[in-house]
């Protein structure tokens, strides 16, 4: 069964569960700084009280690129890491885990800072795209065999911002060479996984 993103909760319906179970509670955010080793990353830290005088909050962290891959974070970076931090002290109070400890915005997360940057223009493709399955993000995909033209398991099929890429395969207009590899059908393209020899 392919990896699905429904099955994780959003922050806003964890804090929405915690708010439920505990009305007297309250979710406090602390911004700590840019991380020590990685001067491209923000951390904070969440502590959500499920009463006024809870000796043992749930604690979450969460670390976020400063400046955002997408135009989608970039400019919401520090109300991200908030949001981040919030979803994963709930987490640390077992709210909204049933399908797992991370969140839908979690993942999506993952997606854009395994991103190498904006994306780029691709090249016109002769074949239509293959049917390609979802998998789970976390999932590491496995290097090209030479001469080998598909991935050695198709149930990991690479991802993107948008979810599972499709495979293609043709001559660039531009070279004149034969390419194949992984391709992103979504706006802003993300960029192209090429196969490796």
């Amino acid at each position: 069964m392919g990896f699905d993103i429904s099955n994780y909760v959003t922050v806003a319906e964890r804090v929405a569960m915690f708010y439920e179970k505990y009305p007297e509670g309250s979710i406090q955010f602390e911004f700590m700084g840019v991380m020590e080793g990685d001067p491209l990353k923000m951390w904070g830290i969440a502590r959500a009280y499920r009463t006024p005088d809870d000796p043992l909050p749930g604690i979450g962290t969460a670390s976020e690129l400063i400046v955002g891959k997408s135009p989608y974070t970039n400019g919401s970076e520090l109300q991200n890491l908030e949001t981040a931090c919030w979803g994963r002290a709930c987490a640390s109070l077992n709210i909204g885990t049933s399908k797992g400890l991370s969140t839908k915005e979690e993942i999506l997360g993952s997606r854009e800072r395994q991103a190498p940057g904006p994306a780029k223009p691709r090249e016109v493709v002769q074949q239509p795209p293959s049917n390609a399955m979802e998998t789970d993000p976390w999932l590491p995909v496995p290097a090209m065999e030479e001469g080998i033209d598909t991935y050695e398991d198709e149930a990991l099929v690479p991802m993107c911002l948008h979810g599972a890429m499709n495979r293609r395969s043709g001559i660039s207009k531009k070279t004149g060479k034969p390419y194949a590899g992984y391709f992103c059908d979504n706006e802003p393209q993300c960029d192209p996984k090429f196969d490796r020899s």
